[in-house]
């Protein structure tokens, strides 16, 4: 098929789903810096082959999760889709956060004004009731327990 090399050859700034794609196609979206959307839940719920996010990783690609809330994968908890990341594809806790942040906002185009805490980006963040924040990943199902504020622009738009 050949679409991650087009993608990458055509500027692609992000390339979704990659359930099938070559190493060819992952040392191009490298080389481009081309970012590849993994959606775990999707793969999941169709019984596809996961995206080979390890390999994407280790070839140098920004790899970003999203949960391609659709009928077909009828999940929007980022929490269950970074647990799959890292149960199913292989990433560690910190590839998985950072996917669903900084490389997610890269994604989009957005990584200079989100995805990280940092002065003069946009304050979008949940606070949970944890030791760890690992404990978010960890957990499958039952992670809304421990979201105790999600902040928005700055603004805090639930509190628990």
């Amino acid at each position: 098929m050949k679409a991650a090399e087009l993608g990458a050859e055509l500027g692609a700034r992000a390339i979704s789903h990659l359930e099938e794609v070559s190493d060819e196609g992952i040392a191009a979206m490298a080389t481009a810096g081309c970012s590849a959307v993994l959606l775990p839940t999707t793969a999941y719920m169709l019984r596809l082959k996961q995206p080979r996010a390890r390999k994407m990783l280790d070839e140098g690609v920004i790899v970003a999760l999203g949960s391609d809330f659709n009928p077909n994968a009828y999940c929007f908890s980022m929490p269950m889709v970074m647990h799959l990341a890292c149960v199913n594809m292989r990433m560690s806790m910190p590839e998985a956060l950072a996917a669903a942040t900084i490389n997610a906002a890269y994604a989009l185009g957005k990584s200079h004004t989100h995805g990280s805490l940092e002065v003069g980006k946009q304050g979008d963040l949940i606070i949970i009731n944890s030791s760890r924040w690992e404990h978010l990943i960890y957990q499958f199902g039952g992670h809304n327990e421990l979201i105790e504020y999600v902040i928005a622009k700055g603004k805090a738009v639930y509190k628990k």
